[in-house]
């Protein structure tokens, strides 16, 4: 049925609505009476949305029964007028009532509740789990273009792509020897951190072929910069950042000396300016000027093992830590603030983020792959922690 219709038929149509409007009434969230399914509905779904969907329903309900009756008195005093010409004020008077403003009231029950809301952010958006069954997951690379996870298991040496809609996983190569990290071009390649071998290795992606890139004793973290054609590795023990040219293979000690105020070194991000950014089994992450190798401690991070750094490209870096549970950290370039912004990531070994989709991807050594909403780590004005949902 048309509006034009319900309107010409007020005086028919109005009562029905009456009706409709009462019954969802009755089964509206923060009406008088609650039902059964409506409260399941509720537990199932998000509460503020569903709230706010049912009471939008009941509003818009309620103003076209409204809107029925009135049509109606605008329809009898439409006739009063053709059969008496005195009747036009109270014709007049009867549209301004069809017509006339809302009132819109906004009560307590409308507004979420911080509990809800809560858990709407840590459960139904911080946390999605996108597959199980990668092994010991160590490295962890991400291409957005591709919606491709490449995951780096350590036990079974090999490199997995894992697809980031449906979970679908397939192993791209085998025997890589002992995996630490991996960094994906954008190009068709993966580049690998073969820690037991001491190499940097290039993977095809398409068909899983492999070479050696070159020979590094302790190679275990590994960042690339595309744009200039270098690889960056970290040297676990001697605590050296290994600069590696990917064109003519030649490679530079880009600095030195890194592992005496952060332990061992496991890890490195570079931000394609200069600068790089490299963790420590301690809970330091350092910077360093790629030009002349000076650097300084940015954080320290009290009980924690920096394993895995990640830049956002706005001035924030992500961390990766094992301890306690399993953690992610966030640090602010600038002035080496940090808090943690997730928790219960288990053995946490893999990071990878996707900026521009505004997405974190955390891989364990339990064998699990999430995605990790970067707002919901903002959530509540940057104060707390997500967690995920129990039994993932």
């Amino acid at each position: 049925m048309s509006f034009g219709n319900v309107f010409d038929k007020g005086g028919d149509q109005h009562g029905s609505a009456e009706k409709s409007a009462e019954k969802l009434r009755k089964n509206t969230p923060g009406a008088k009476d609650v039902s059964k399914d409506v409260r399941d509905l509720e537990e199932e779904r998000d509460p503020w949305l569903v709230r706010q969907t049912a009471h939008g329903a009941f509003g818009a309900m309620e103003f076209l029964a409204g809107l029925f009756r009135n049509a109606k008195e605008v329809s009898t005093a439409q006739r009063q007028v053709s059969e008496d010409p005195q009747a036009v004020t109270r014709t007049a008077s009867s549209n301004v009532k069809a017509c006339g403003p809302l009132k819109v009231e906004i009560s307590e029950k409308d507004m979420p509740k911080m509990d809800e809301l809560s858990k709407y952010i840590d459960y139904r958006e911080a946390y999605t789990p996108i597959t199980t069954g990668l092994g010991s997951s160590e490295g962890l690379a991400v291409d957005p273009s591709k919606n491709t996870a490449y995951v780096a298991d350590r036990v079974g040496r090999k490199l997995s792509a894992v697809d980031l809609t449906t979970g679908a996983q397939r192993v791209i190569a085998r025997d890589l020897g002992d995996v630490g990290d991996v960094k994906v071009d954008g190009k068709g390649h993966a580049y690998v951190t073969d820690y037991g071998g001491g190499r940097l290795l290039v993977v095809n992606l398409s068909d899983g072929s492999f070479t050696p890139v070159s020979n590094l004793t302790g190679a275990y973290g590994v960042a690339l910069d595309v744009k200039e054609g270098k690889a960056y590795v970290a040297e676990y023990s001697e605590g050296k950042l290994i600069e590696v040219d990917l064109d003519s293979k030649g490679i530079r000690e880009a600095a030195i000396g890194l592992n005496t105020a952060a332990g061992n070194i496991n890890c490195v991000a570079v931000d394609g300016k200069g600068k790089a950014y490299v963790g420590g089994t301690v809970g330091s992450l350092q910077e360093v000027d790629l030009a002349d190798g000076k650097y300084h401690v940015l954080a320290n991070l009290s009980g924690t093992n920096v394993v895995r750094v990640e830049l956002d490209g706005a001035g924030r870096a992500y961390v990766a830590d094992p301890e306690q549970g399993g953690r992610l950290h966030e640090i602010t370039l600038a002035d080496g603030g940090h808090r943690v912004v997730a928790v219960g990531l288990e053995w946490c070994k893999g990071l990878a983020l996707d900026a521009a989709g505004g997405r974190i991807h955390v891989s364990n050594q339990q064998g699990r792959l999430w995605r990790i909403t970067k707002s919901a780590t903002e959530a509540l004005g940057g104060v707390g922690k997500v967690v995920p949902p129990p039994g993932t």
